[in-house]
């Protein structure tokens, strides 16, 4: 029943597109011998063949923490939540065939793939089923919120009494982060609270708990908006989704918005159960109206060296204009001992995969699945050609009253999503005094076979020295060695001392901004101390992240291809404070009887930045996402502005590494965007025909730019006259708009071609870089179409040269020759009428000699 994985037998590059076309069941006939234990389906489903059914004890048989962020999900019947991925969308056999092994809950487009609930045992059977590409254990994510208290800096001490901030009047608790961001002036100056926004939060629950408060009681309190609000912002926060049950850091989350932009309207969403989940909540926030989203989430499962799934939501929901930001992470740990000393220490990366002969220690006896094993190596982490050291040593902080700390790894190798052809595994081994051998302690093993991911939980002893161990289990010799990340998302801060520190071109130690949060997608934000915000906090994440592959694809499970060249995008991007309060949520640092509950982390970082963020787009609505985004990097004070301080500038991490931009600073946001062009004045017509207008305005101010746009009230056709305004024409389905993108300078305009008779509505709007104007609009009617005279009637007597003319000069076509011949009658009949005149004017003439009473006409009588 077990589905093969790839073995130590060199692998087609081709296999992994190949199983995604004909199924995992001719994966599992033609693949070599599996290496047991190479993936966590492997591992689970051995524990559970091996009689492990309790949640706790496949957690541990597969080192996975037992609860929290990489953690499994398990319903009362002890069935564990997992992904199916489908080659493509499932037909009603697949999903019959599926839901006879499994519990479906929830089909998950755009990408085929679906959430369900399954024995552990059974997961191998899932996997084979026919249409199936892989499944996976649905791993809870990581919210950004950190403890007080960590390993390496001790609690984190109270404020004085008398340095906290009183309470908001509207309020139950200070806001705190006003100061340092300066968004307290901004919306007195400014006069602006947030109205007018929507802000989306994305985090692991909003509603799940009553105590200490519940959401009723903030919304009471003043602490979040809603009927009843002391304040007068009764407006609800809007649920999206909240299925998933957890500490509520979305609520706290919201609080801090609220606090800053009171008069946003806020908007909830879970993380989901998967990463497809999440990126499928984005698109909800988005269509529900967000114009900024906030999260503070990080799953195991996505990708290191390309844009994953949330990744892909995010850039999508950008595309829409939202402002998109998250927290880096919390992952950063600094060395004390030796070259180590005030280096972050968390990962360890190397730009291609150097092989080595493994330790003799690897394999721990005869039941170790890899024992026997031929074709596999270990990683080399020494850079030196002349030296292999297939190991690294890690030595964890001494302590007396905590024994071990469990470390959470998130590793990954370089090769995209779909398209792996290595199998690999991390092992970590104790060395104990006396003990001649290394004890092996823990593994992370590969998420699936279809991923390049890594992940697991270790508990390290304190005061010991770890080896760390890559073992490649299985690779195709044809394809280029990929690059590796060993990323220790928490726990990072026991490591005191590690033995291999990088050269910083091929290896590099330190960077742990990771999926979504490095890959730059979402604006990034880092923490600061709220009560001094030139410190940077000790487990704010760092960056840079590198991209190697395009992203991953929403709609099917193929490899992306390769960048044209490595993209190293900068993050984190920017700065706010963390450690301020909410009414439920963090460690309580108050006096005895008199709680303060302080939010930590860049969770906390993120809303704020987003909050600030809030102001801004309330005080110019016309700003796009992406100009807001980068304004407010324009605006961040860094160093030189008393803004955050670069710790790690001696160990060769700049700024943009440890806090981008620099700390959010609202006020000075709001004055940068007081220079938005002003609405243009005087705009006029001119000479108005039936088929032009002639436009002026006066000279604008503050403008890049100008922007024309001529718009029909009626169902006329208009163009533009020019070949520069028929190349500016916008991508307008209705029939006759026509757009004109014109130079600052310019003070008038020409619309030609136009229709007569017709009423068109004419805006002129200034851009520049910061935004663009309101419009100033006129209307104008074109002038009737002139009339067209009626034909010349020709007189019964003029010459006769010109009763000729008119016949004369039709010509051409079979039907002229009755027309000619017309002609000619006529011109017999007119000769002989002038001859008949001629002959009785004579006589007239002659009788008039003799009776002048004769009038001539009466002489001449009737014709």
């Amino acid at each position: 029943m077990r589905r093969a994985a790839l073995s130590g037998v060199a692998v087609c590059a081709a296999i992994p597109l190949l199983l995604m076309l004909v199924g995992p069941a001719a994966h599992a006939e033609d693949a070599p011998a599996a290496t047991p234990g190479s993936t966590l389906v492997d591992r689970i489903v051995e524990a559970a063949e091996a009689g492990a059914t309790a949640p706790a004890e496949l957690s541990e048989e597969a080192s996975l923490p037992a609860d929290g962020g990489g953690s499994l999900t398990f319903d009362a019947a002890e069935r564990i939540t997992a992904t199916v991925m489908f080659a493509a969308a499932p037909d009603d056999a697949v999903l019959a065939a599926v839901g006879a092994i499994a519990e479906i809950d929830e089909l998950q487009s755009p990408f085929p793939a679906a959430l369900v609930r399954v024995a552990p045992a059974e997961l191998q059977a899932l996997a084979t089923l026919p249409g199936v590409v892989s499944v996976t254990p649905a791993l809870r994510p990581f919210a950004g919120g950190v403890a007080a208290t960590t390993l390496a800096a001790g609690p984190v001490a109270a404020a004085p009494r008398a340095a906290v901030a009183e309470a908001d009047a509207c309020g139950p608790i200070p806001i705190e982060a006003d100061g340092p961001l300066r968004s307290d002036e901004a919306r007195e100056r400014f006069g602006v609270d947030g109205a007018g926004v929507t802000v989306g939060i994305i985090s692991d629950s909003f509603a799940s708990l009553a105590s200490p408060t519940s959401w009723a009681d903030d919304v009471a309190s003043g602490a979040l908006p809603g009927p009843g609000n002391p304040c007068g912002y009764e407006t609800p926060v809007h649920i999206v989704s909240d299925a998933n049950v957890a500490g509520d850091e979305g609520r706290a989350m919201a609080q801090l918005v609220h606090g800053i932009a009171p008069g946003a309207t806020l908007m909830f969403a879970d993380a989901g159960s998967n990463d497809f989940g999440m990126a499928n909540n984005i698109d909800a926030l988005v269509a529900a109206g967000a114009d900024i989203i906030v999260d503070d989430i990080t799953w195991p499962q996505e990708t290191a060296y390309q844009q994953g799934f949330i990744s892909v939501a995010i850039e999508a929901a950008k595309a829409q204009g939202v402002a998109y930001f998250t927290s880096a992470g919390n992952s950063t740990g600094v060395g004390t001992v030796g070259a180590s000393t005030g280096r972050p220490l968390s990962s360890w990366s190397t730009t291609a995969y150097r092989a080595a002969v493994c330790p003799d220690w690897l394999v721990t006896g005869p039941d170790d699945p890899l024992a026997g094993a031929t074709d596999i190596d270990c990683l080399d982490f020494d850079t030196d050609p002349a030296t292999e050291t297939p190991y690294d040593t890690l030595v964890t902080r001494d302590s007396a009253t905590v024994p071990s700390v469990g470390l959470n790894v998130i590793g990954s190798i370089g090769e995209p999503a779909f398209g792996v052809t290595t199998s690999y595994e991390w092992r970590f081994y104790a060395v104990e005094p006396g003990v001649p051998t290394p004890q092996l302690i823990g593994q992370a093993s590969q998420i699936a076979d279809v991923l390049p991911g890594s992940t697991g939980q270790v508990t390290v002893p304190t005061g010991s020295e770890i080896r760390a161990v890559m073992v490649r289990t299985g690779h195709d010799p044809a394809a280029p060695d990929p690059a590796v990340l060993l990323n220790f998302i928490r726990g990072g801060d026991v490591i005191a001392e590690r033995a291999h520190l990088g050269d910083g071109v091929t290896d590099r130690v330190g960077p742990t901004t990771f999926g979504h949060a490095g890959d730059g997608s979402g604006l990034s934000v880092a923490s600061l101390d709220w009560e001094d915000p030139a410190e940077v906090r000790s487990y704010s994440s760092l960056g840079p992240a590198t991209l190697l592959f395009e992203p991953v694809s929403r709609e099917a499970p193929a490899p992306a291809g390769p960048l044209a060249a490595p993209v190293t995008p900068a993050t984190p991007n920017i700065a706010a404070v963390d450690g301020t309060q909410t009414t439920f949520f963090g460690d309580d640092t108050g006096e005895p009887g008199e709680p303060e509950y302080r939010f930590f982390g860049t969770s906390a970082a993120a809303p704020n930045t987003a909050a600030v963020a809030a102001l801004a787009l309330s005080y110019r609505p016309q700003l796009t996402g992406a100009e807001l985004s980068t304004r407010i990097q324009d605006t961040a004070r860094g160093t030189a502005a008393g803004g955050p301080v670069n710790p790690y500038l001696a160990v060769g991490h700049s700024d943009a590494d440890v806090f981008g931009a620099g700390i959010v600073d609202a006020t000075a946001l709001l004055e940068g965007l007081t220079s938005l062009p002003v609405t243009p004045q005087g705009l006029r017509s001119g000479t108005v025909t039936s088929d032009s207008v002639e436009l002026a305005w006066d000279p604008v101010a503050d403008a890049s730019g100008l922007r024309l746009q001529l718009v029909p009230l009626a169902t006329a056709v208009a163009d533009a006259d020019g070949a520069s305004a028929a190349a500016a024409r916008a991508a307008d389905d209705a029939p006759g708009v026509v757009a004109v993108e014109l130079d600052a300078g310019a003070t008038s305009y020409r619309f030609a071609k136009l229709s007569a008779s017709t009423v068109y509505a004419i805006s002129l709007t200034a851009v520049n870089p910061v935004g663009e104007s309101p419009a100033a609009t006129i209307e104008v009617t074109t002038a009737a179409a002139p009339v067209t005279p009626p034909p010349t009637v020709t007189p019964v007597d003029p010459p006769v040269t010109q009763v000729a003319q008119a016949p004369l000069a039709q010509t051409g076509g079979s039907g002229s020759l009755p027309l000619v011949l017309a002609g000619v009658a006529l011109l017999l009949v007119g000769a002989g009428v002038v001859t008949a005149v001629a002959i009785r004017r004579r006589r007239a003439a002659a009788a008039a000699a003799t009776d002048d009473a004769v009038s001539e006409r009466g002489a001449e009588g009737p014709q």
